[in-house]
């Protein structure tokens, strides 16, 4: 009953994340662009002491320095969440363990982050970039590292004297 509950938030959870990352990319050049703006904004009132007391040039020019950086960490982050999603799903759909699992859900991450660089060949002003596709597979990366981790430390914290967490929650 409990492995039936988290194959559903598994897949549910990582079916969101991939169309955020669909959507996204589904932007035209211009929507993106003020997103990636309007959160610099954030950025710059948060970071940067009396950023709302700037001149508008100076805050221009703060939002458009940090702008690439903050959208490739995005492409990072939301990969990154995937890539922790996908091992979840390996481990839990597939069964699979250690390397196995870690390289199945690596080229799952892979597969995804080409496939949403084609998808902005088509869309109005967005181009894909080889360089996005090694960001996203780092971030996925990160998120398989941080997964297997945590599979890891939860493996060895008993329930009781014979059950770890992870024997419990995948009926290992």
């Amino acid at each position: 009953m409990y492995l039936k509950v988290l194959k559903i938030v598994l897949i549910i959870q990582t079916i969101f994340v991939m169309g955020f990352i669909f959507r996204m990319s589904a932007m035209n050049a211009k929507k993106s662009s003020d997103l990636s703006d309007s959160v610099g904004y954030k950025v710059g009132e948060l970071t940067v002491k009396n950023f709302k007391k700037l001149p508008k040039k100076k805050k221009k020019a703060y939002v458009k320095k940090i702008q690439y950086p903050l959208r490739k960490l995005a492409h990072f982050t939301e990969f990154a969440a995937l890539g922790f999603l996908f091992l979840l799903d390996v481990r839990v759909f597939l069964g699979f363990n250690g390397i196995k699992n870690f390289i199945t859900a690596l080229l799952s991450g892979l597969f995804y982050a080409g496939t949403d660089e084609i998808h902005q060949l088509v869309v109005c002003g967005r181009s894909g970039e080889f360089l996005d596709v090694m960001i996203d597979f780092s971030g996925v990366l990160l998120g398989c590292l941080i997964a297997t981790l945590c599979l890891f430390v939860f493996s060895h914290i008993k329930v009781n004297e014979n059950e770890s967490i992870v024997s419990k929650m995948f009926s290992i």
